[in-house]
């Protein structure tokens, strides 16, 4: 019991939680997309959808810290058992492509950690087997080897995990003490810069209403992942009784690290001539940035030329490992919490006994098994399959984007429901104001509501009917599946009776 408690010592919870949530990939996106003027957009954001929502699953953590059933339990326990299945069954498909995606990406912070550069766009060393193949054989590897560590025990999620927030603190810490040196250093450039990415964001067609929408989303997308880390409460020993404030402490960092971010990274360097380099795109904004932001301190504090670019390049190899290691523990950490939440979370007779069935380290490994299977599948037909095949995988991806949010939506709905059943046993006193718990409910999924009816509408207005068609069946068809499985087990509880 004492490694537990190390192992989940408040400071390690926080760090965890923090780096769950907050992507470093996603600020920089966002500095590089509208500069300065992308902080309104992430204070809305932070303010109607994250802290609410934070606030709400704190308190369902609180009541529900000793269940394995996460987002299931939470709405099968203030809604109905149908549309809890449902909703779970949802938000397992969205992060079941997610992890293919995923999967396939490893290679690229891999390719800059070892060789400096991005390696996957370019042909292939192996005559006879192009980049795509080679890719997917490399991920194929990569699930194996994520299967291994996931059924050895939910200890070496959680030390990949740690590792994971160790160096993404630590890259923070550099970023945006990088910037720092460079406000110090040129001071004048300071407000030439915040007003530059201003005004230049501000002229363009961004203006529009449709456009501020879609920021919006991407901005309350930054904030996405929390329910995932919330479902691993009952695993943190003696701090379950802590969990809900650390939820709670950690998100208010989080917002925090985004709007420093933003101000540092705007104020340190020049966002129009960032715009006008043709090479830079959102593949290899990260490294590009930190490369340039690197350098740019070598150079303030009177370095050469040769120690300006190995500067940059330590930079590049320094974000390189940390998104490697944060993809592994990502990979890890969402291979096994969803299918735990839908295997183990739910009634003991809606699975066959082998699925739920447990190794040595009390890890369904069955399950885990099958899982790991069908990706390996997913994987080979797109890596070995013809254009059709990865037509069929974008449009799959495209119909997981609202099946990922109605599941947020359902909480946010749940908690007044919850607040009813629950607000004595609430370990923070209850709210003084009665009508706080239906605001909270109301402001996260009216932003959630927002950005599921945005994402439809925008293609719509551009004439791409066949992407809306994608977003609007997606949601649809994975919640015919979940209806059906949970028709399927309904019969079986009521025969088994």
């Amino acid at each position: 019991m004492s490694k537990n408690n190390q192992l989940f010592s408040s400071k390690r919870l926080v760090m965890i939680i923090t780096t769950t949530v907050f992507s470093f990939s996603s600020l920089t996106t966002a500095f590089f997309l509208m500069g300065m003027k992308a902080l309104p957009y992430f204070i809305w954001a932070a303010a109607f959808y994250f802290i609410p929502y934070a606030l709400i699953i704190s308190e369902f953590t609180a009541i529900y810290k000793n269940d394995s059933g996460g987002l299931y339990k939470w709405l099968s326990d203030c809604l109905s058992e149908r549309t809890a299945f449902i909703a779970a069954f949802l938000w397992y498909c969205s992060y079941f492509v997610w992890m293919i995606s995923l999967f396939m990406k490893l290679w690229i912070p891999l390719s800059l950690l070892l060789f400096g550069k991005d390696l996957t766009k370019q042909p292939s060393p192996i005559p006879f087997v192009s980049t795509t193949q080679l890719i997917g054989f490399l991920s194929i590897l990569a699930v194996c080897f994520t299967l291994f560590i996931v059924s050895k025990g939910f200890k070496q999620i959680a030390y990949l995990l740690y590792a994971s927030s160790v160096l993404m603190f630590l890259l923070v810490f550099i970023s945006f003490s990088s910037n720092f040196i460079l406000w110090l250093a040129h001071p004048e450039e300071i407000t030439i810069h915040l007003l530059s990415s201003i005004r230049s964001v501000a002229s363009t067609s961004q203006n529009t209403v449709v456009s501020q929408l879609t920021f919006l989303i991407f901005a309350v997308t930054a904030f996405g992942g929390l329910d995932t880390i919330a479902s691993l409460v009952d695993k943190t020993g003696q701090q379950k009784k802590r969990f809900s404030k650390l939820v709670i402490f950690s998100s208010v960092l989080i917002v925090i690290c985004y709007f420093m971010g933003l101000l540092l990274w705007s104020g340190a360097l020049n966002w129009q001539e960032l715009q006008k380099d043709q090479s830079l795109h959102l593949g290899n904004l990260m490294y590009t940035l930190m490369n340039e932001s690197g350098q740019r301190v070598a150079e303030s504090l009177g370095g050469t030329i040769e120690i300006n670019q190995f500067i940059g390049q330590l930079f590049t190899r320094l974000t390189a490992l940390t998104l490697l290691i944060s993809y592994i523990a990502l990979l890890s950490s969402i291979f096994y919490l969803p299918l735990r939440v839908l295997v183990e979370g739910t009634p003991k007779h809606y699975w066959p006994s082998w699925v739920r069935k447990r190794n040595t380290h009390n890890i369904p490994a069955n399950a885990l098994l099958v899982q790991g299977g069908l990706i390996i599948l997913f994987i080979s037909m797109i890596s070995w399959g013809n254009s059709y095949v990865t037509l069929l995988y974008n449009q799959l991806t495209m119909m997981t984007n609202i099946s990922r949010a109605l599941p947020y939506l359902l909480v946010a709905l749940a908690y007044p429901a919850f607040k009813r059943k629950y607000s004595e046993q609430t370990e923070r006193p209850p709210y003084r104001v009665k009508l706080l718990p239906y605001f909270l409910s109301a402001s996260v999924a009216l932003t959630i509501a927002v950005s599921i009816f945005s994402q439809l509408y925008l293609p719509l207005i551009e004439k791409e009917y066949t992407q809306m068609l994608s977003l609007a069946i997606g949601p649809l068809f994975f919640a015919g599946i979940g209806a059906w499985l949970y028709q399927r087990f309904f019969r079986k509880g009521i025969v088994n009776q």
